[in-house]
């Protein structure tokens, strides 16, 4: 666990990007961008990527009061414009993840005939979140066409296997 008094300034300010190795606040960074943890001069900085994906927590709330200050904190790290990049591709990733579980799930279901179908297809079907009213912007469309065509590669061979299985 971290010790959250390093999360702040001598002024008590909670931090943004000096909490981050490769910005370059090395004297001040606690965690990393990279994919797994990193050893630099000494100091092992852990991951907040593979933090936020082992945490699951696709409502982020979870996962800002256990590794940051809380809530405001996140909000504040989202409003900057080079961690926020990192955060939308750590959304992605997390986003893919629960949907590769839940049609994991979902496929096992079919083939066993027992557990719980409906949770499974929360996960696969996004649940969790809440569409605004009127027509998907372009890039609404680009990003759901791009995470669906990784799906379809991720599992068709697994559906072909069912296929088999069924005759």
């Amino acid at each position: 666990m971290i010790d959250k008094s390093k999360l702040v300034d001598s002024m008590g300010r909670p931090l943004t990007q000096s909490l981050f190795l490769e910005i370059g606040y090395s004297e001040f960074a606690v965690y990393t961008f990279k994919d797994h943890d990193y050893a630099y001069k000494g100091t092992n900085y852990p991951s907040l990527k593979r933090l936020y994906l082992k945490e699951e927590d696709p409502i982020e709330y979870t996962f800002a009061e256990k590794y940051l200050l809380g809530w405001q904190h996140w909000k504040r790290l989202q409003q900057n414009k080079i961690i926020r990049k990192e955060i939308d591709q750590w959304r992605e990733e997390l986003e893919l993840k629960l949907r590769s579980q839940g049609v994991r799930e979902m496929l096992n279901l079919c083939a066993s005939e027992t557990g719980n179908f409906s949770a499974a297809k929360y996960l696969a079907d996004r649940g969790w979140e809440k569409r605004g009213a009127g027509r998907p912007s372009k890039a609404e469309k680009d990003r759901h066409q791009a995470i669906e065509e990784k799906l379809q590669d991720e599992f068709s061979a697994d559906i072909a296997r069912l296929d088999d299985f069924r005759k």
